[in-house]
């Protein structure tokens, strides 16, 4: 595989991701009121404090949210309904969605399949990764993404990077994520209005420390059911992969005794 300027940039871009990635999920391990004091500090309080802007606001967090994979779009879905509601809070999210899926993946197809491809030249690890994407579209084509924005509880970020390692076309791409997006923003701005029971939303910004740690433990517990899914989905794509592997190993070899006989 030929290494160009334009492949070895997106490649690094992928890499910083991924380790930012890393770095954020160590943080959200080691302190349960990080993930909440994150979103209500960083998130939350500027939207409110801003007017006007703060759609454009929010729709520049989704795409940034979008490169920074452990703390999940789910969760800026969520605050944004606090921030504006049920209505809007669906329309935003479902724009958001869009445009954050469109960085994504940009950056993995250019950046992260080539990564693969190259490590694929000596870990069969990797080439196994890409042999998954390739047939989990090849399979399924738009529906997979179609059920992969639609569902909750899978998370939307490694739905797009893993599209961007795929073949899918990107047509194909952006029209499945419209379409799951919308019922995946109406199910987390309607989750978001259940956990503001009722207050403006400026009653986040003075919560007691109490308070935060049991906001911290809602917005925690759908974050590692989020990510537990997604573990549990990766092992499982290995293992089949791993079974297909092995019987077309075998289908080889019993065709090569068929030819010599």
């Amino acid at each position: 595989m030929e290494w160009t300027r334009k492949k070895i940039a997106m490649t690094v871009a992928f890499l910083i991701v991924m380790a930012i990635s890393v770095w954020v999920l160590y943080l959200v391990i080691i302190d349960d009121t990080f993930l909440f004091r994150i979103i209500r500090d960083f998130f939350i309080k500027p939207l409110l404090s801003i007017g006007f802007w703060a759609a454009f606001v929010f729709l520049f967090l989704m795409v940034m949210q979008s490169l920074i994979a452990p703390i999940p779009s789910e969760l800026i879905l969520l605050s944004g309904a606090m921030v504006f509601g049920f209505f809007w809070g669906v329309v935003l999210g479902v724009i958001g969605s869009m445009l954050s899926a469109v960085v994504t993946y940009y950056i993995s197809n250019k950046g992260g399949r080539t990564l693969l491809e190259a490590a694929g030249e000596k870990l069969s690890i990797a080439q196994r990764l890409i042999m998954i994407m390739d047939l989990w579209i090849e399979k399924w084509g738009i529906w997979a993404i179609i059920v992969g924005r639609a569902v909750p509880l899978i998370m939307f970020d490694p739905v797009s990077y893993a599209a961007g390692i795929s073949n899918i076309k990107f047509k194909q791409y952006t029209l499945a994520t419209f379409i799951g997006s919308i019922p995946r923003a109406i199910f987390y701005a309607f989750l978001g209005m259940n956990l503001l029971g009722g207050h403006e939303p400026a009653y986040i910004l003075e919560l007691t420390q109490e308070e935060i740690e049991e906001a911290s433990g809602q917005f925690n517990l759908i974050f590692f059911l989020i990510f537990g899914i997604l573990i549990l989905m990766l092992v499982l794509a290995n293992i089949l992969a791993y079974v297909r592997e092995k019987k077309e190993k075998s289908n080889k070899i019993e065709k090569s005794d068929n030819t010599e006989e």
